[in-house]
């Protein structure tokens, strides 16, 4: 309970972006989970900033488990959830590289997101592939920061009847929206038969 009534205080309260969210906000801007996080942006932000003052021990397990919290969360359409765990996991990869943000926020506006590759590899593969990058150059850095954290948000189930099978209560309108369906395209078929066939006639045993 305490901790709720510290994070509504911290999110209704002023909150001033570190330049990490920022840059962690322009990866989700360009992301195919933009759409659902959208009205999320001051959690990202805040969740963002706050983990890149976590004492980490295992980078890797860490960002890996963060990735399979995020998956989970938007699976059941729990956004606000979502929010969290996507700031971390995206924060936790520059600070993983000890990365400056304030040196790299510059990258943002001159970077061409279209260029950027979507990897065709495993979370596990592209965790790895950030943490042991040797590249210096700061324009290769970022494209490459951003190239995986897109490439892990690129797997994320947004598909809406994905989530909609996978929210429970969504999952139950669902199917009781759909039996009523079927149940009255039967009854219209069942009365349409009826008006043309003047009746079903039961054909006389052999």
């Amino acid at each position: 309970m305490i901790i709720k009534i510290v994070l509504l205080v911290l999110l209704i309260g002023p909150f001033q972006p570190s330049s990490s969210s920022i840059i962690v906000w322009s990866i989700v801007e360009h992301s195919r989970v933009y759409f659902l996080l959208r009205p999320y942006e001051r959690e990202v932000k805040l969740w963002a900033t706050n983990a890149m003052n976590w004492d980490v021990v295992d980078y890797r397990s860490t960002i890996l488990i963060y990735y399979r919290l995020l998956y989970d969360s938007i699976l059941h359409n729990d956004l606000d959830k979502a929010a969290r765990y996507c700031g971390i996991l995206l924060a936790l990869l520059l600070k993983a590289k000890g990365l400056d943000s304030d040196k790299y926020i510059s990258f943002i506006d001159a970077v061409d997101w279209d260029q950027i590759r979507i990897l065709d590899m495993t979370p596990e593969e592209m965790v790895d592939l950030w943490l042991t990058s040797r590249a210096e150059d700061r324009c290769e850095v970022f494209r490459l920061y951003a190239s995986v954290s897109l490439s892990l948000l690129e797997r994320m189930p947004v598909n809406s009847f994905i989530r909609i099978l996978n929210t429970p209560y969504l999952r139950e309108m669902y199917v009781v929206n759909l039996a009523l369906i079927l149940l009255t395209s039967a009854y219209f078929v069942f009365k349409k038969s009826r008006l043309e066939g003047g009746g079903v006639e039961l054909e006389a045993p052999p």
